[in-house]
């Protein structure tokens, strides 16, 4: 997992964003900030083909 982010880094992310987050949530935030990111880094990983399964429709027999 990823450090957690610096709360300057935080904020300044907020602020560019336009979000205002009261101050009891503010670190709760922030935790959470570090755990999409190391959401984030394993979703964007390249695969091939072969890493989703194949989508394939059988239809029964009547």
């Amino acid at each position: 997992m990823s450090e957690t982010i610096s709360v300057e880094a935080f904020r300044l992310l907020l602020d560019r964003a336009g979000i205002r987050v009261k101050p009891e949530s503010f670190e709760d935030m922030r935790n959470a900030y570090t755990l999409l990111q190391a959401m984030r880094e394993r979703v964007r990983t390249s695969r091939g083909y072969d890493a989703e399964p194949a989508h394939i429709f059988t239809p029964a027999d009547r």
